[in-house]
């Protein structure tokens, strides 16, 4: 979350000439609701399951955006991890929470029970506290690149640069 996922995943699929596929939106386009909708009416888990069945529906051959919490679901990390190549946008905790402090973006994981946003302090307390359960997962990703201080083109020049190396060695 904050990571820049989406912009970058943007900027790449253009590089590569490949489809891009934001997984969130289509969630929000197979369930006809928005994020913050289905987290209100079904929960996370409920979220989580939509999640699965929109990431297993994916076409090959594409550049797409994960949500921050895809991979922690055992069953998308295995198929994530043995049907595609991961990358894992790494941000320092500061400049996630400036990132998120400064986007307007609804993050129902980033809202009080009452559906309020959280103060910059509650954010960074609630970004440590997932980033410390979801980071040994994130990890494992295939290639890691850390962001902070770069603009979302050249993160996109890096995992292309990774991409393509990749596949100089098949």
């Amino acid at each position: 979350m904050g990571s820049g996922k989406s912009s970058v995943g943007i900027k790449l699929a253009d590089i590569l000439s490949k489809k891009f596929i934001d997984l969130d939106k289509k969630i929000e386009s197979l369930a006809d609701a928005t994020i913050q909708d289905i987290f209100a009416n079904s929960g996370e888990e409920g979220f989580r399951e939509l999640e699965t069945s929109a990431l297993i529906s994916l076409p090959n051959n594409i550049v797409c955006a994960l949500g921050g919490g895809a991979l922690t679901r055992p069953e998308n990390f295995s198929w994530v991890l043995n049907e595609s190549w991961v990358i894992y946008l790494r941000v320092e905790v500061p400049e996630l929470v400036s990132r998120l402090t400064q986007d307007q973006t609804v993050r129902p994981l980033l809202r009080d029970k009452d559906g309020n946003s959280l103060s910059e302090n509650s954010i960074e307390l609630q970004v440590r506290k997932l980033l410390k359960h979801r980071e040994p997962i994130y990890s494992q990703a295939h290639y890691i690149i850390n962001c902070d201080g770069l603009s979302p083109i050249d993160v996109a020049n890096k995992c292309s640069q990774a991409y393509c190396n990749l596949n100089d060695l098949r």
